[in-house]
């Protein structure tokens, strides 16, 4: 079994419960026992009989119910799981990637709908330069989070998107983190 195998294989706690871990290719169950080197061979049951626990399922990256904009994940070494808490509001605003919002929503037909619709009105033209205004202060560090709020519920009524452009920019805002603190209503 090569490395490529034994890491697809998943994570497993060892017996003390310390953190998930790729199996090793040396392990001694207690002191004065041989050496073992057969644990990437066996069976996950054969491993959970020796008390490594696994496969570890890792916390979800980017479920927004539960992810790294909404939650930290700490290894619980009694329970063999990991444990999560859901961040603050503070935390929340820090974790928010306004570029990777900014760059996903630039590839959309509903970016292209802003645009096109904000030729051709004044007030979409006004609605539209102080949302990208205001993106571009957060892209710095200088969120806004009421602004940013009220412009986007004032783009979302007032720009008439389609299903599939609201998608795009739930898909941006669900990849970016921004629906930790915002909402398309």
């Amino acid at each position: 079994m090569n490395i490529h195998e034994i890491e697809a294989r998943g994570l497993f706690s060892p017996p003390n419960g310390n953190d998930p871990q790729t199996l090793p290719d040396l392990w001694r169950e207690s002191p004065g026992e041989p050496v073992r080197t057969d644990l990437p061979y066996l069976s996950d049951e054969e491993l959970n009989a020796l008390g490594w626990k696994g496969p570890i399922t890792m916390p979800p990256a980017s479920n927004p119910g539960t992810s790294y904009f909404t939650h930290s994940y700490e290894w619980n070494k009694e329970t063999r799981e990991y444990d999560a808490t859901e961040l603050d509001e503070f935390e929340k605003r820090n974790r928010v990637q306004y570029q990777k919002f900014w760059d996903l929503l630039l590839d959309t037909n509903a970016y292209a709908k802003i645009k096109s619709v904000a030729s051709q009105s004044l007030a979409a033209n006004t609605l539209a330069t102080e949302f990208i205004a205001l993106i571009s202060d957060a892209k710095r560090g200088e969120a806004k989070i009421e602004k940013i709020q009220q412009a986007l519920s004032e783009i979302v009524l007032n720009i008439p998107f389609t299903t599939e452009e609201l998608t795009e920019i739930e898909t941006a805002f669900t990849e970016s983190g921004m629906f930790a603190i915002y909402t398309l209503e």
